[in-house]
């Protein structure tokens, strides 16, 4: 019976100390299933946001593509536009142009070219001309819509010039 009552502390003490490090052992499994549980947010996250700018890659691909299939057109519509034209500008000098137009709308400067812009009720003129010149002649020349839209037909072209009182 001594025995016994010497064990039974032990066996108290022996029992106090498995719920302890039972404790402990929950504690850092429960740390460690965070821990697994923020990485694997993390590498979703992540894979979101390679997703996400590979979306984005793409989006700013065709966007560029547009934009290049744009000025492929409005090339194009410029090309045909000066070869309908009934009057072209191309080589007029500057008191020619002011002389046949009056005074424009809107003259600017911007690096190394001077622009003239003329406004009617549907269409408006833009002469460019090389500021860096001394003798300063169109370089190239515009008709567009008042809606900013480049003129393509012949229609509207001779409408335009009719605006401009440049043909009856």
């Amino acid at each position: 019976m001594r025995i016994f009552l010497f064990l039974l502390p032990l066996l108290f003490i022996w029992g106090c100390s498995t719920i302890e490090i039972t404790k402990e052992v929950i504690k850092v499994t429960n740390t460690i299933g965070n821990k697994v549980k923020e990485s694997a947010q993390q590498k979703e996250t992540g894979e979101q946001i390679v997703l996400n700018k590979t979306i984005e890659e793409k989006k700013i691909e065709e966007e560029i593509e547009n934009i290049q299939e744009k000025k492929e057109e409005n090339k194009n519509i410029v090309e045909s536009q000066q070869k309908l034209a009934e009057i072209n500008f191309i080589g007029k000098k500057e008191d020619k142009i002011l002389s046949l137009l009056g005074q424009p709308q809107l003259s600017r400067v911007d690096g190394f070219v001077y622009t003239l812009r003329y406004d009617s009720e549907n269409c408006r003129l833009f002469l460019f001309f090389n500021k860096s010149s001394t003798n300063k002649r169109v370089e190239y020349f515009e008709l567009r819509g008042s809606k900013t839209d480049l003129l393509n037909s012949k229609q509207a072209l001779e409408q335009c010039y009719r605006e401009f009182k440049l043909i009856n």
